[in-house]
């Protein structure tokens, strides 16, 4: 026997211990969880929102001000699928692939990882924390693709409305200003604004090409964008002058990113350290000597404890993420 009585004591006491923090972390944040449930309840009393129409309906928004009101008309966000909302971070990450497509090809990998080792090993255990790794190297992969994009995106969308708001003070019409910035920015911006004047130009509305437009992109810039727009052509404000200041708002939330970044460089590093170092020496203890580390392989409490072990590097990284991330 690898293990005696004591070491499956000792296993049963990090279990409860482990199972402990766990029930601590899970009550915290169900706490949280209704704190901030009653939080948003209370704004949305405040702000008349209860009751309000259902997805995909419209609302009125109405702006006052000294000289009137100006109306605008919104549609709620109707409520999309897990299938639908994997298949926008795809386009958003610049994949030219359906989301459907790859749910299949995850699918059909599974099933690879698991057969193989589970004939070498003969357990099941090794191909499913293969499997478990796989989804979290692709799932990593794919929010880097679309932090990259996005980061890219922002950074010439500020560029372009600083070409609009110059278009329109040198006489060009709106539609010209955004014709100008599909041909002078390459892309993701150019695209944006290329649907946005070929749809305008196939018949449809400016106001419901940019509401499309904003519909279908995750970028929150791209929204402000789009309702500061409809708002000043229906109040008839200066668009060259909300170009200007929609440019320094959006550049100021740039800089004060960068600056989270610095400040969260630390636990990010702290967390990529943390994460790798349980691998390095699993690693080096299984060249140093094999036969310490058949337990591990060889019986079911050893099991248990690698699965704990992945259990827990899942969990600190999770709370790290939420560590580092501020609200402003």
């Amino acid at each position: 026997m690898f293990f005696d009585s004591q070491n499956t004591l000792d296993v049963l006491i990090v279990a409860a211990v482990f199972g402990l923090v766990f029930a601590l972390w899970l009550g915290y944040m169900f706490v949280s969880s209704l704190r901030r449930s009653a939080r948003a309840s209370r704004i949305k009393e405040r702000l008349e929102l209860t009751g309000g129409p259902a997805d995909g309906e419209e609302r009125i928004l109405s702006l006052w001000r000294d000289d009137g009101t100006a109306t605008t008309t919104v549609i709620n966000d109707r409520q999309k699928s897990s299938l639908e909302k994997l298949d926008q971070l795809c386009h958003d990450a610049g994949w030219d692939v359906r989301a459907s497509t790859l749910v299949l090809a995850l699918l059909a990998l599974i099933p690879a990882l698991v057969v193989p080792l589970h004939l070498l090993t003969s357990s099941i255990v090794p191909g499913l924390g293969a499997s478990v790794g796989v989804l979290l190297i692709f799932w990593t992969y794919l929010k880097h693709c679309v932090a990259r994009k996005l980061a890219l995106f922002e950074n010439q969308f500020v560029d372009a409305l600083d070409l609009a708001a110059r278009s329109l003070r040198a006489g060009h019409p709106l539609v010209g200003a955004f014709q100008l910035i599909s041909e002078e920015i390459p892309a993701p911006v150019s695209t944006l604004f290329a649907e946005v004047c070929q749809e305008q130009s196939m018949g449809m509305s400016l106001e419901q090409a940019l509401l499309r437009v904003a519909s279908s992109s995750s970028s929150t810039d791209v929204k402000l964008f789009s309702t500061s727009v409809i708002i000043q052509m229906r109040s008839g404000g200066n668009l060259a002058d909300m170009m200007e200041r929609l440019t320094f708002v959006i550049r100021e939330r740039l800089r004060l990113n960068r600056r989270v970044r610095i400040l969260t460089a630390q636990t990010q590093f702290s967390k990529r350290v943390l994460l790798v170092l349980p691998f390095i020496v699993f690693f080096v203890l299984n060249l140093v000597n094999s036969e310490y580390m058949v337990p591990l392989y060889a019986t079911s409490s050893g099991h248990f404890l690698l699965a704990l072990g992945a259990a827990g590097l899942l969990l600190g990284a999770w709370t790290m993420n939420k560590l580092a991330v501020l609200r402003y």
